[in-house]
Protein backbone atom coordinates (compact mmCIF):
# COMPACT_ATOMS: atom_id res chain seq x y z
CA UNK A 1 0.00 0.00 0.00
CA UNK A 2 1.38 3.67 -1.02
CA UNK A 3 1.12 6.29 1.54
CA UNK A 4 1.62 10.04 1.09
CA UNK A 5 3.37 12.51 3.81
CA UNK A 6 3.37 16.36 3.58
CA UNK A 7 5.50 18.35 5.79
CA UNK A 8 5.31 21.88 6.32
CA UNK A 9 8.34 23.91 7.75
CA UNK A 10 8.73 27.42 9.30
CA UNK A 11 12.12 29.88 9.35
CA UNK A 12 12.81 31.36 12.70
CA UNK A 13 14.56 34.36 11.33
CA UNK A 14 16.53 37.37 12.96
CA UNK A 15 15.83 40.43 11.54
CA UNK A 16 18.49 41.07 9.17
CA UNK A 17 17.61 37.88 7.78
CA UNK A 18 13.73 38.88 7.52
CA UNK A 19 14.72 41.82 5.87
CA UNK A 20 16.86 39.78 3.36
CA UNK A 21 14.48 37.42 2.57
CA UNK A 22 11.59 40.11 1.74
CA UNK A 23 14.45 42.24 -0.76
CA UNK A 24 15.00 38.79 -2.71
CA UNK A 25 11.15 37.99 -2.30
CA UNK A 26 10.04 41.54 -3.96
CA UNK A 27 12.90 41.27 -6.71
CA UNK A 28 11.25 37.71 -7.59
CA UNK A 29 7.83 39.66 -7.80
CA UNK A 30 9.08 42.47 -10.38
CA UNK A 31 10.96 39.97 -12.66
CA UNK A 32 7.45 37.92 -12.49
CA UNK A 33 5.67 40.67 -13.26
CA UNK A 34 8.11 42.12 -16.33
CA UNK A 35 7.60 38.35 -17.79
CA UNK A 36 3.56 38.43 -17.13
CA UNK A 37 3.55 41.59 -18.96
CA UNK A 38 5.55 40.23 -21.92
CA UNK A 39 3.15 37.42 -22.61
CA UNK A 40 0.19 39.84 -22.22
CA UNK A 41 0.94 41.89 -24.60
CA UNK A 42 1.68 39.08 -27.15
CA UNK A 43 -1.43 37.06 -26.25
CA UNK A 44 -3.52 41.38 -27.06
CA UNK A 45 -1.44 41.37 -30.41
CA UNK A 46 -2.47 37.92 -31.44
CA UNK A 47 -5.76 38.70 -30.61
CA UNK A 48 -6.32 42.24 -32.68
CA UNK A 49 -4.79 40.22 -35.57
CA UNK A 50 -7.19 38.04 -35.36
CA UNK A 51 -9.75 40.80 -35.45
CA UNK A 52 -10.37 40.78 -39.37
CA UNK A 53 -13.64 42.29 -39.05
CA UNK A 54 -14.99 38.92 -40.41
CA UNK A 55 -18.29 37.22 -39.16
CA UNK A 56 -17.64 34.36 -36.34
CA UNK A 57 -20.44 32.05 -35.87
CA UNK A 58 -20.55 30.83 -32.19
CA UNK A 59 -22.25 27.69 -31.88
CA UNK A 60 -24.69 27.16 -29.01
CA UNK A 61 -23.25 23.89 -27.44
CA UNK A 62 -26.72 23.36 -26.16
CA UNK A 63 -25.23 21.33 -23.00
CA UNK A 64 -28.35 19.84 -21.34
CA UNK A 65 -29.23 18.47 -24.85
CA UNK A 66 -26.30 16.50 -24.91
CA UNK A 67 -26.76 14.91 -21.29
CA UNK A 68 -30.41 14.05 -21.96
CA UNK A 69 -29.53 10.71 -22.07
CA UNK A 70 -27.45 10.09 -19.37
CA UNK A 71 -30.21 12.43 -17.45
CA UNK A 72 -33.15 10.10 -18.79
CA UNK A 73 -31.02 6.79 -17.57
CA UNK A 74 -30.44 8.05 -14.10
CA UNK A 75 -34.01 9.25 -13.54
CA UNK A 76 -35.00 6.05 -14.69
CA UNK A 77 -32.45 4.45 -12.27
CA UNK A 78 -34.03 6.59 -9.31
CA UNK A 79 -37.44 5.59 -9.97
CA UNK A 80 -36.65 1.66 -9.54
CA UNK A 81 -35.14 2.56 -6.25
CA UNK A 82 -37.17 1.94 -2.93
CA UNK A 83 -37.62 6.00 -2.08
CA UNK A 84 -39.11 7.65 1.08
CA UNK A 85 -42.75 7.04 1.99
CA UNK A 86 -44.33 9.71 3.79
CA UNK A 87 -47.78 7.55 4.28
CA UNK A 88 -46.11 4.68 5.80
CA UNK A 89 -43.30 6.58 7.82
CA UNK A 90 -40.33 4.84 5.63
CA UNK A 91 -37.16 6.12 4.90
CA UNK A 92 -35.39 5.89 1.33
CA UNK A 93 -33.00 2.52 0.94
CA UNK A 94 -29.42 3.74 0.66
CA UNK A 95 -29.70 2.65 -3.22
CA UNK A 96 -31.73 5.23 -3.57
CA UNK A 97 -29.89 7.90 -1.95
CA UNK A 98 -26.85 7.28 -3.76
CA UNK A 99 -28.77 7.18 -7.44
CA UNK A 100 -30.40 10.48 -6.38
CA UNK A 101 -27.09 11.93 -5.60
CA UNK A 102 -25.76 10.66 -9.14
CA UNK A 103 -28.32 12.71 -10.84
CA UNK A 104 -27.83 15.58 -8.46
CA UNK A 105 -23.91 15.86 -9.88
CA UNK A 106 -24.91 15.34 -13.11
CA UNK A 107 -27.46 17.90 -13.09
CA UNK A 108 -25.01 20.41 -11.78
CA UNK A 109 -22.38 19.10 -13.97
CA UNK A 110 -24.52 20.69 -16.90
CA UNK A 111 -25.64 23.94 -15.23
CA UNK A 112 -21.43 24.39 -14.94
CA UNK A 113 -20.64 23.82 -18.08
CA UNK A 114 -23.50 26.08 -19.25
CA UNK A 115 -22.39 29.14 -16.98
CA UNK A 116 -18.83 28.56 -17.79
CA UNK A 117 -19.44 28.85 -21.80
CA UNK A 118 -21.79 31.72 -20.62
CA UNK A 119 -19.00 33.65 -18.87
CA UNK A 120 -16.07 32.66 -21.25
CA UNK A 121 -18.38 34.45 -24.57
CA UNK A 122 -19.54 37.08 -22.24
CA UNK A 123 -16.01 38.15 -21.34
CA UNK A 124 -14.47 37.54 -24.62
CA UNK A 125 -17.29 40.09 -26.15
CA UNK A 126 -17.25 42.45 -23.53
CA UNK A 127 -13.40 42.76 -23.92
CA UNK A 128 -12.86 42.67 -27.17
CA UNK A 129 -15.88 45.09 -28.56
CA UNK A 130 -16.62 48.65 -27.56
CA UNK A 131 -20.71 47.98 -28.40
CA UNK A 132 -22.15 45.30 -28.24
CA UNK A 133 -25.98 44.55 -29.68
CA UNK A 134 -28.35 42.23 -28.77
CA UNK A 135 -31.98 41.95 -29.41
CA UNK A 136 -34.82 42.10 -26.75
CA UNK A 137 -36.35 38.91 -28.17
CA UNK A 138 -39.23 37.02 -26.42
CA UNK A 139 -37.34 34.62 -24.33
CA UNK A 140 -40.28 33.54 -22.42
CA UNK A 141 -42.02 32.12 -24.77
CA UNK A 142 -39.35 30.32 -27.05
CA UNK A 143 -38.31 28.51 -23.52
CA UNK A 144 -35.60 26.45 -23.45
CA UNK A 145 -32.94 26.20 -26.31
CA UNK A 146 -32.97 30.39 -26.07
CA UNK A 147 -32.63 30.33 -22.09
CA UNK A 148 -29.81 27.28 -22.68
CA UNK A 149 -28.13 30.78 -24.93
CA UNK A 150 -29.24 33.71 -22.62
CA UNK A 151 -26.29 36.65 -22.77
CA UNK A 152 -27.68 39.85 -21.93
CA UNK A 153 -27.64 39.74 -17.97
CA UNK A 154 -23.83 39.27 -18.11
CA UNK A 155 -23.09 41.14 -20.71
CA UNK A 156 -24.74 44.06 -18.95
CA UNK A 157 -22.67 44.06 -16.34
CA UNK A 158 -19.43 42.61 -18.19
CA UNK A 159 -19.37 45.76 -20.66
CA UNK A 160 -20.08 48.45 -18.24
CA UNK A 161 -17.28 46.83 -16.21
CA UNK A 162 -15.21 46.78 -19.16
CA UNK A 163 -16.24 50.91 -20.30
CA UNK A 164 -17.80 49.63 -23.53
CA UNK A 165 -21.84 49.97 -23.92
CA UNK A 166 -24.60 47.52 -24.41
CA UNK A 167 -27.44 48.46 -27.20
CA UNK A 168 -30.48 46.66 -26.94
CA UNK A 169 -32.71 46.69 -30.20
CA UNK A 170 -36.06 46.90 -30.26
CA UNK A 171 -38.20 43.28 -30.57
CA UNK A 172 -39.91 44.73 -33.25
CA UNK A 173 -36.80 45.95 -35.53
CA UNK A 174 -36.47 43.87 -38.54
CA UNK A 175 -33.59 42.24 -38.16
CA UNK A 176 -34.00 39.72 -40.51
CA UNK A 177 -36.60 38.73 -43.31
CA UNK A 178 -38.91 35.65 -43.38
CA UNK A 179 -38.05 32.59 -41.81
CA UNK A 180 -35.75 31.12 -44.19
CA UNK A 181 -32.37 30.06 -43.48
CA UNK A 182 -30.80 31.99 -46.10
CA UNK A 183 -31.93 35.66 -46.91
CA UNK A 184 -31.51 36.69 -50.61
CA UNK A 185 -31.68 40.69 -51.50
CA UNK A 186 -33.99 41.39 -54.23
CA UNK A 187 -32.17 44.03 -55.75
CA UNK A 188 -28.49 43.15 -55.74
CA UNK A 189 -29.40 39.44 -55.55
CA UNK A 190 -26.69 38.66 -52.57
CA UNK A 191 -27.13 35.71 -50.54
CA UNK A 192 -26.49 35.79 -47.32
CA UNK A 193 -27.31 33.40 -44.30
CA UNK A 194 -30.08 34.55 -41.99
CA UNK A 195 -28.49 35.18 -38.86
CA UNK A 196 -25.25 36.77 -40.23
CA UNK A 197 -27.58 39.41 -42.26
CA UNK A 198 -29.30 39.93 -38.70
CA UNK A 199 -25.78 40.89 -36.98
CA UNK A 200 -25.27 43.22 -39.75
CA UNK A 201 -28.70 44.85 -39.26
CA UNK A 202 -27.94 45.78 -35.95
CA UNK A 203 -24.83 46.71 -36.53
CA UNK A 204 -26.33 49.60 -39.31
CA UNK A 205 -28.66 50.29 -36.39
CA UNK A 206 -26.56 50.97 -34.06
CA UNK A 207 -24.54 52.90 -36.75
CA UNK A 208 -27.64 55.03 -37.45
CA UNK A 209 -28.45 55.88 -33.60
CA UNK A 210 -24.97 57.43 -33.41
CA UNK A 211 -24.87 59.07 -36.82
CA UNK A 212 -28.45 60.68 -35.77
CA UNK A 213 -26.98 61.54 -31.96
CA UNK A 214 -28.87 64.57 -30.67
CA UNK A 215 -31.87 64.81 -33.65
CA UNK A 216 -33.95 62.61 -32.07
CA UNK A 217 -35.33 58.84 -31.37
CA UNK A 218 -33.62 56.53 -34.10
CA UNK A 219 -36.77 55.45 -36.68
CA UNK A 220 -38.55 52.48 -35.25
CA UNK A 221 -38.17 53.27 -31.38
CA UNK A 222 -41.53 53.13 -29.98
CA UNK A 223 -43.40 52.64 -33.56
CA UNK A 224 -47.00 50.87 -33.71
CA UNK A 225 -46.82 47.26 -35.35
CA UNK A 226 -50.00 44.86 -35.89
CA UNK A 227 -50.20 41.48 -33.84
CA UNK A 228 -51.66 40.19 -36.59
CA UNK A 229 -53.93 40.76 -40.08
CA UNK A 230 -56.77 42.29 -39.01
CA UNK A 231 -56.26 41.87 -35.16
CA UNK A 232 -55.63 44.99 -32.53
CA UNK A 233 -52.55 47.57 -33.12
CA UNK A 234 -49.91 47.11 -30.11
CA UNK A 235 -47.71 49.68 -29.57
CA UNK A 236 -44.72 49.36 -27.62
CA UNK A 237 -44.43 51.10 -24.35
CA UNK A 238 -42.52 54.14 -23.56
CA UNK A 239 -39.78 54.55 -20.52
CA UNK A 240 -41.60 56.44 -17.86
CA UNK A 241 -45.32 55.45 -19.22
CA UNK A 242 -47.12 53.72 -16.11
CA UNK A 243 -48.46 50.36 -16.62
CA UNK A 244 -52.51 50.04 -17.24
CA UNK A 245 -54.66 50.88 -13.88
CA UNK A 246 -51.50 52.82 -12.43
CA UNK A 247 -51.08 56.45 -12.12
CA UNK A 248 -47.82 58.28 -13.62
CA UNK A 249 -46.92 61.58 -15.18
CA UNK A 250 -46.50 60.32 -18.15
CA UNK A 251 -49.86 59.77 -20.11
CA UNK A 252 -50.13 56.15 -23.11
CA UNK A 253 -50.48 57.70 -26.28
CA UNK A 254 -53.20 57.11 -27.99
CA UNK A 255 -53.36 54.27 -30.81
Amino acid sequence: MKSMQAYRFAFDLTAAQERAMLAHAGADRTAHNWALARVKAVLDQRAAKRSDGLAEDVANPRRLDAAQVRLRSLGRALSRKAGPDRRARKDPSKRWLRAKARLGRTHARVANLRRDGLHKLTTRLARRHATVVVEDLNVAGMLRHVADAGLRRQLVCKTSRNGGRLVVADRWHPSSSGVERIDTCASSGLVLDRDLNAARNLAALVAAEVSTAGSGPVAGRGAIRKTRPGGREAEKRLPGTPHAGKTGTVGRTAA
